[in-house]
């Protein structure tokens, strides 16, 4: 916004230095038209102009980094066998095993 009423404000000027034309008619010879050499004022507030302008500071640049998503690895839980005590069993031929029973 600062920039546009700054240009605004440098044509306006530009515009009113050009536009100092003079035309003298005097009673003798052809119409005389000349320009005033009022250029320097100009001149010095347009370098100012130009000066502000290039000295503004310009926005700075934010560099916005990419999300991170942090993923868990997966739990496994590993169940426990849980068994039963042994049993002794002895059979009609006098043989006797041990057994039990386990179950996750």
């Amino acid at each position: 916004m600062k920039k546009i009423i700054l240009s605004l404000l440098l044509l306006v000027v530009a515009g009113t230095a050009s536009a100092q034309w003079h035309h003298h008619h005097r009673g003798y010879g052809p119409t005389v038209i000349y320009r005033d050499s009022n250029w320097v004022a100009p001149l010095i507030i347009g370098g100012i102009a130009g000066a502000v302008i290039a000295n503004q500071q310009q926005q700075p640049t934010v560099v916005q980094q990419p999300p991170v998503y942090v993923q868990n690895p997966p739990v496994y839980v590993q169940r426990q066998t849980v068994c039963t005590e042994w049993k002794e069993i002895q059979n009609s031929d006098g043989t006797i095993y041990r057994e039990r029973t386990c179950s996750q």
